[in-house]
């Protein structure tokens, strides 16, 4: 009677080399990029510029929110939820 052994996934260390890319890039690229670029999981390289306390700078951080509402405003919903608000605001006013 063969019993199989579960086999657990080894952690693979960061080189000294991807450190300092993770340093050097994270706070200005998508981190899902930067995983494919290191060959990591999107997790792996979260945990690790959080362990080494790295932070998206402002202007990235803004730029997405800026893309978010391009893409927001093109599909309409900015407008209706203004409509939405107004509606609102007429509603309050009538009581």
């Amino acid at each position: 009677m063969s019993t199989k052994k579960a086999r657990r996934k080894v952690a693979k260390l960061w080189t000294k080399a991807e450190i300092g890319t993770l340093k050097k890039e994270y706070p200005k690229t998508d981190t899902k990029k930067l995983a494919k670029k290191l060959k990591r999981t999107l997790e792996a390289v979260r945990f690790q510029a959080k362990k080494r306390r790295l932070k998206k700078t402002k202007s990235y951080m803004e730029s997405l929110y800026s893309a978010a509402r391009k893409t927001a405003t093109k599909k309409g919903t900015a407008k209706k939820t203004a409509k939405r608000t107004a509606k609102r605001k007429v509603s309050r006013k009538r009581r």
